[in-house]
């Protein structure tokens, strides 16, 4: 079984995740504050970009890390890595030079025992228009063959990294969250089966992941070629992105998560295996800048479009339960925690074959820590 967390956060940043990064921008107009790695190195410049990234590089994820996760009885972790690292042109702003640092981990990794996932987290053009892709904004990736072509060099580059660890990595994820709003899931299984041609010539018994692109699972056969060896599905399961589930009372949270697995045990059972490749215990969008640096939260109402507070009291105020201090939470919202991820592992652990939990570590984001 695979008992997972992700090492977010390091080899593409993330304003939540680490927001000092970002905070370093606030004496700047808002409009010119970046937003994600692009505009991050961007406004930097090649220079001073990398030599903050290199930085971090070497810093925020230690071997000590690794060792406490395994302590903890985690056996895997999924290193989510930018296009950019494998593949730059001369005219983005992005920085290169993260291999050594993926490698020293992964050196890490075999010392301790730990299985290891590669992760594709951003493609050129953004594959999603989040801020996670690396360049937040309107995606752009399936429309130009070009940026087709350098995912799959990028994937070329990353099966063969996997193939010289290939007793440390276990497993390549070909692209992690492609839209399903901007792209017909045909395009998107185009792309798997071009990638999974790719992927097979070099690295041949790896675990061959895709991501559900955020569709049910009674619409996941569109995307799954039956003729794949060791295929797994990767599902994404969260409760704070949406103003209806937000609002959700705590009982109401973890009777929840039954209901949302009820269809990936099924397609688990009867198709690909299924693995939960991220999963947190927050509930509520009040961490700061998880809807994106800038943008409010739909829990207070200040997130655009939000016309009232989405929360299940009275009062919706991101402060002491809900705030970024786990030293103020309450004896009974710990308990709360508790229970909803015990709920959840109760199902990814031992009804499909396993889950990642996002993320390893945060500055400021208790319940993604």
């Amino acid at each position: 079984i695979i008992r997972g967390v992700n090492i977010g956060g390091v080899f593409l940043i993330e304003p939540f995740i680490k927001p000092s990064l970002f905070d370093q921008f606030l004496i700047l107009n808002e409009a010119d504050r970046p937003v994600d790695e692009w505009t991050f190195s961007a406004t930097l410049g090649k220079q001073e970009a990398r030599k903050q990234l290199e930085e971090h590089w070497n810093t925020f994820v230690t071997k000590e890390d690794l060792e406490t996760l395994a302590e903890y009885g985690i056996n895997w972790i999924r290193i989510p890595i930018g296009y950019w690292a494998f593949n730059i042109t001369d005219d983005e702003p992005f920085v290169d030079g993260q291999i050594p640092y993926i490698e020293r981990m992964l050196e890490w990794a075999r010392d301790i025992g730990l299985k290891v996932e590669l992760d594709l987290h951003g493609a050129p053009g953004s594959q999603n228009g989040f801020d996670n892709s690396g360049r937040r904004g309107s995606p752009q990736w399936l429309h130009s063959r070009t940026n087709i072509d350098r995912t799959l060099d990028a994937l070329s580059k990353m099966s063969q990294l996997a193939a010289e660890w290939e007793d440390v990595v276990y497993g390549i994820q070909i692209m992690n969250e492609p839209s399903r709003w901007k792209w017909p899931a045909a395009d998107i299984f185009k792309f798997y089966n071009e990638a999974y041609e790719l992927v097979r010539g070099i690295s041949p018994d790896t675990y061959f992941m895709i991501h559900d692109t955020f569709l049910s699972p009674n619409d996941w056969p569109s995307l799954v070629n039956t003729t794949w060896t060791n295929a797994l599905m990767d599902t994404h399961i969260y409760q704070m992105f949406d103003e209806y589930v937000v609002s959700l009372d705590e009982s109401a949270h973890i009777d929840l998560v039954a209901k949302m697995a009820e269809n990936i045990t099924i397609f688990d059972r009867s198709q690909l295996g299924v693995v939960v490749g991220e999963f947190s215990a927050a509930t509520h969008d009040c961490t700061k800048y998880i809807n994106g640096l800038g943008r409010g939260s739909r829990w207070e109402g200040t997130l655009e479009g939000m016309d009232r507070p989405h929360c299940p009291f009275d009062t919706c105020s991101c402060t002491g339960d809900y705030g970024s201090n786990y030293k103020e939470f309450s004896t009974h919202y710990k308990r709360f925690l508790r229970r909803y991820v015990d709920a959840q592992l109760a199902i990814y652990d031992r009804e499909i074959l396993g889950w990642f939990y996002w993320n390893f570590k945060t500055e400021g984001a208790p319940e993604w820590d």
